[in-house]
């Protein structure tokens, strides 16, 4: 009976193993992927038809570059599949001046202009009057702002996943 050997294992091909399994064997590692069910499948995280994206992080700016960088890694993707999976058509956020925090994140709103300026990140800053004009959908208070990020937009998990593995399977 012959033993196969691989370099690396890969348990689990949601979003970040289907990545491993093709950034690994890219890279020429002998690379197996399991998954106890077909992916992309429903029965995780990674399922459904779209992410956000955005590249300054108000979370963090020490991520801003992982963000940059997953940007690009997306980009080579779709050039490499021919699968579309990065759509950028601008992130808009909103936030008021007496709200301490639009999510979990104390002062997200003034940390995410932050990274952006860090790293010379386009984005602009609206006024209510001028988010009222350019996003007539929302209904604003005088005293909110918006942060608008037009590289930010939206993945396509699934697609993502099918990719990664068809790739990773064409690199052996």
């Amino acid at each position: 009976m012959s033993v196969t050997r691989f370099d690396t294992i890969v348990l689990g091909l949601g979003a970040m193993g289907s990545a491993a399994v093709y950034h690994l064997a890219r890279r020429g590692k002998r690379v197996l992927g399991i998954d106890r069910f077909s992916p992309p499948h429903a029965l995780g995280s990674s399922h459904g038809d779209t992410r956000i994206t955005r590249v300054a992080i108000g979370e963090g700016a020490q991520y801003t570059p992982l963000a940059m960088r997953s940007h690009e890694l997306w980009r080579e993707l779709e050039r490499e599949s021919g699968a579309s999976l990065l759509t950028s058509c601008g992130g808009l956020i909103i936030s008021s001046a007496a709200k301490s925090s639009i999510t979990h994140v104390e002062g997200f709103f003034a940390n995410t202009v932050a990274a952006a300026e860090q790293y010379g990140i386009a984005h602009e800053i609206l006024d209510a009057g001028e988010i009222r004009q350019r996003f007539p959908q929302f209904s604003v208070a005088d005293d909110e702002a918006g942060y608008f990020e037009p590289s930010a937009g939206f993945l396509r998990p699934e697609e993502c996943i099918r990719a990664h593995l068809r790739m990773a399977q064409a690199h052996g």
